[in-house]
């Protein structure tokens, strides 16, 4: 979710602050994406709100296996 409204094909840099499975420290984990995808989401409240559809544009290995075992483990 984002409170901005971000155009299909923007460039974005994500920090994604993961735990870690043994000790559970969050440590950041930065990456680039690009919108593929945005629609406003209803809320309650009024406030504005948008589902966006991200493609990791340059993820390593190492990002990869990260992003994959905290997935696992969700």
């Amino acid at each position: 979710m984002s409170s901005v409204d971000f155009p299909e094909m923007t460039r974005l840099a994500i920090r994604l602050e993961l735990p870690e499975h043994k000790t559970g420290e969050r440590e950041p984990l930065d990456l680039e994406a690009v919108v593929v995808r945005h629609r406003p989401v209803p809320s309650i409240a009024g406030n504005s709100r948008y589902e966006l559809a991200l493609f990791f544009a340059s993820m390593g290995d190492v990002q990869r296996e990260r992003l994959a075992r905290f997935l696992a483990i969700a």
